[in-house]
């Protein structure tokens, strides 16, 4: 059936290369996969602010467009697309929810910040379909889009993303549909963004392969007749499933002035400028996770179990109700300063729900939040900002965050600009409440932990037109909290730095291309925050223009990262925890591929580990006794609509 699926494919790209070669000359327009008139922006949460970004149009590396890649260079995973992850470079690590069970889905979590509003002249819808094979082994990855314009000012739209991985190994499975529905109006006064967004996981939990060796020297096992991945023996049959559901609302009203501005020798308009803005933002989200082991157990695997049934059925649930009013005044009035300025006050109502020896408890928070911002975004020479918010009534009182950063660009050639950035901020905050009060049956605790304390500078230092940047970032953490080698959270009481430089560069001779990304990070404590000291991405290829109409791309790519004590993986929890006694890393991944652009149309073939074979390598473990797939061919497609 894939063969089939695969032979479908190539034809439909030969038919399509053959009509458009025929009818017309390539022109630079065939080059635009979405027209100039398809305008995009994303918000952010609090305040519903938009910042214009680029509509999907990825040419170069689209086999590379996929959440795994695209989260981070270097990742600790399960091995199967839509399985939990956590980042192995410390500051791409993100918490979109306040629980930990919930941030080893962030990079498929679709949150408001996720999400692009559209403002198109015409309907634009966008499909996309990723495979792999063996058969009966692969990874279906789709995504549905379509949004489209009601009038100048509305615009509604919607998406849908499944992905379906059965795993090679055994017990591997993962499902994942996530998507929703949004609509947005931007009036002369007033302006709304609305969306619902659900997001739900289920994953078949292994807890990894029984030993490593069935991996890295298959022939000291005795009488292993048959080692085709499916066959390697596992430590649990079991399935975990989290749901993430959103509803989120944000409105304002502006008041202004207006002032004419002279078109012509004949002809003057009159603009509307904005001077204070009333803001209101609502948002509930509801999160929820099961466990449920289907099957026995490894002895060993789990240290405890305190239910006296066959089998565990554990399910813990958050949900949060948060409400934001702002008012800003708006920069473009204020000629002397020239600078805005918002204060806010944010109410929140967070109820955790579990259970306790079959028991059922529920813990409410009430919260209290008032902040300022003044900012600066109009024009590009130079823009800051500066946050501060604290916690007036609840749990949390106390609590605060300051933070904010600059950036400027200037020319530095008559072709060439430079950026500029720094951000820093200061944190004192607490840590989730289950991280402090959980019960399951295999793991319970009820601590009381300090507050954190962070500190965090950054700057940055790029030459866009170049394709080149450069950045270093440091923290200093106080009071870290992290779940041991027993997976049970807990505190250090000292203080852990990191420090971290990226450079991404890449570099063009002729038709000749090389992608680099590298990281270089070092912790100040190894056992307790352990991270690779080097991780880097590199891709060299060759790109050209077949037939006038086809933009191909050939290479080979590579992800690497030095060896260190990575962090496992917690089936029971879904929390990631420290381990000491494998070594992960030191292996390059390399792919070989073939990417094609035709007009509206992306479509790649890769053949993905591909050194395992060829070169025999097998220390392709993400996490200990967590391998990933072996060499495996992939293909993907993806066409854009919008007339």
């Amino acid at each position: 059936m894939k063969r089939i699926e695969f032979l479908c494919v190539l034809s439909i790209i030969a038919v399509s290369i053959s009509a458009q070669t025929a009818n017309k000359p390539a022109t630079k327009s065939d080059e635009k996969i979405v027209p100039a008139d398809v305008r995009a922006w994303r918000i952010d949460e609090r305040f519903g602010i938009a910042d214009t970004c680029a509509v999907d149009t990825a040419i170069v590396s689209y086999q590379d467009n996929q959440p795994i890649n695209k989260y981070s260079i270097a990742n600790s995973w399960n091995g199967n697309l839509g399985s939990p992850l956590q980042s192995k470079i410390y500051f791409d690590r993100t918490s979109k929810t306040n629980t930990f069970y919930s941030q080893p889905y962030d990079a498929y979590l679709i949150a408001p910040e996720d999400i692009l509003f559209y403002n198109t002249k015409t309907p634009y819808a966008k499909l996309e379909y990723r495979s792999a094979l063996p058969t009966f082994y692969e990874e279906d990855y789709f995504k549905a889009l379509f949004t489209m314009n009601a009038n100048k000012s509305t615009n509604f739209g919607g998406l849908v993303n499944l992905i379906y991985g059965r795993g090679q190994y055994a017990n591997q499975a993962s499902r994942m549909l996530n998507g929703g529905f949004w609509g947005s109006y931007n009036g002369r006064h007033y302006s709304a963004q609305g969306m619902v967004m659900f997001n739900n996981f289920k994953n078949h939990e292994s807890g990894g392969i029984i030993h490593r060796d069935y991996i890295l020297n298959p022939t000291s096992i005795a009488g292993t007749a048959d080692l085709n991945p499916v066959n390697i023996p596992v430590n649990l049959n079991a399935i975990s499933g989290y749901a993430n559901n959103i509803y989120y609302f944000n409105h304002k009203y502006s008041i202004g002035i207006e002032k004419e501005r002279t078109v012509s020798k004949d002809s003057v308009v009159m603009d509307y400028i904005p001077v204070t803005s009333f803001t209101h933002t609502i948002k509930f989200e509801d999160t929820y996770r099961r466990y449920v082991e289907t099957d026995s157990v490894t002895s060993g695997f789990y240290d405890n179990n305190y239910y006296s049934g066959k089998f565990t059925q554990d399910s813990i649930r958050y949900w949060s109700l948060k409400n934001t009013v702002a008012v800003t005044m708006e920069e473009k009035f204020n000629r002397l300063m020239r600078f805005g300025l918002t204060g806010f006050v944010e109410y929140d109502l967070r109820r955790f729900g579990q259970f306790a020896d079959s028991v059922p408890t529920n813990k409410y928070e009430n919260h209290l939040k008032v902040g300022a911002v003044i900012f600066k975004r109009e024009g590009k020479a130079f823009t800051f900002d500066a946050n501060g918010e604290i916690y007036l009534l609840g749990p949390r009182a106390g609590e605060l965050a300051i933070f904010g950063g600059v950036q400027t660009i200037f020319p530095v050639s008559s072709k060439d600009t430079m950026l500029i950035a720094a951000r820093g901020g200061f944190f004192h905050e607490s840590c989730d409440y289950f991280s402090t009060t959980y019960f399951s049956n295999h793991f319970r605790w009820n601590t009381d932990f300090n507050n954190d304390l962070r500190a965090r500078i950054e700057g940055r230092i790029a030459l866009p037109t170049r394709d080149i940047s450069l950045g270093v970032k440091f923290e200093n953490i106080t009071n870290y909290i992290y779940f041991d080698t027993q997976a049970l959270p807990t505190q250090y009481d000292g203080n852990i730095q990191v420090l971290s430089a990226d450079l991404k560069a890449n570099l063009h001779a002729w038709r000749f291309h090389l992608d680099n990304q590298v990281v270089y990070q070092l912790s100040s404590n190894q056992t307790i925050l352990p991270l690779p000291e080097l991780a880097l991405y590199s891709n060299l290829y060759y790109k050209d223009t077949w037939f006038k109409v086809l933009h191909a791309q050939l290479g080979v790519s590579v992800r690497y990262h030095t060896a260190y004590y990575g962090n496992t993986y917690m089936p029971a929890t879904g929390a990631f925890y420290l381990q000491n006694d494998y070594l992960v890393g030191n292996y390059p991944e390399m792919n070989v591929y073939l990417n094609f652009h035709l007009k509206r149309m992306r479509f790649y073939v890769q053949y993905a580990n591909w050194n395992a074979t060829v070169f025999g390598g097998n220390n392709y473990f993400s996490m200990p006794y967590y391998p990933q797939n072996p060499a495996t061919f992939q293909f993907g497609l993806s066409w854009t609509f919008y007339d």
